[in-house]
């Protein structure tokens, strides 16, 4: 077996093939004492390097896959053909092509690749950073949901990010919780006094105002009120 390699021209004659041949041959059934004469050798590799350049520009440069397929079949049967059409061969003889891109093309290739692939890593990078800030929104928005049904919130904020401050903290949250339960009691005060003088409106509006304070200050939901247009503005407001 021999090897040899040359070069093919691509389709359009911009870029080539790089071609490798591996050369086999046999006596086919005769008694051949030594290999192929230089003659016959270099009689059928003239014949396999013009075969492979003809099939060879038929096809594109970036399908050198499609090329190798292709020049292997025509060399096969040009091979199989030539003891019988050509007196100057004598030994049968067999071959195996490798065709791969020039080495300029490869470069443009690998150069693609890498363009192709830092690309890849930015979508999905970005894809990524849509997905966390989807993530975090959504964190945010049950956080605020939830701070608006109660009034602790503000002092469970400061605890997570000052815990050194713990005492002072929670003394101010409990003297703001006596602060609203002095203005409850004055608010019941009204009501009594309201209800004394039989003045029922003020009274309803009252009752509810300070039931509905009452409840925030121990930190009970309060649910929000249907609008009636027979209610006056602010009705049932703490």
């Amino acid at each position: 077996m021999s090897e040899f390699s040359f070069t093919a021209p691509a389709r359009g004659d911009v870029f080539d093939f790089d071609v490798t041949v591996a050369l086999s041959w046999s006596a086919g059934g005769r008694r051949w004492q030594g290999g192929p004469d230089t003659a016959e050798r270099d009689h059928v590799q003239g014949r396999v390097r013009a075969e492979t350049r003809a099939v060879a520009r038929r096809h594109s440069p970036y399908h050198s896959e499609i090329a190798e397929r292709e020049v292997n079949d025509a060399l096969g049967d040009l091979l199989r053909e030539l003891p019988t059409h050509d007196r100057r061969v004598i030994l049968r003889w067999t071959a195996q092509a490798e065709v791969r891109p020039c080495e300029e093309l490869r470069a443009l290739q690998r150069e693609r690749a890498r363009r192709l692939y830092e690309i890849d890593c930015e979508v999905a990078e970005a894809k990524r950073r849509a997905e966390t800030a989807e993530e975090i929104r959504a964190a945010w928005e049950r956080f605020l949901t939830g701070a608006r049904r109660s009034e602790l919130t503000r002092y469970a904020m400061r605890l997570a990010e000052q815990p050194q401050a713990k005492a002072e903290i929670i003394a101010e949250m409990l003297d703001k919780s006596e602060d609203t339960a002095a203005h409850f009691i004055q608010k019941l005060d009204k009501l009594m006094t309201l209800h004394e003088r039989g003045n029922l409106l003020e009274l309803l509006l009252g009752s509810e105002t300070a039931l509905r304070s009452a409840m925030t200050a121990l930190g009970l939901p309060v649910q929000p009120l249907d609008p009636d247009p027979l209610l006056p503005s602010g009705f049932g407001q703490p």
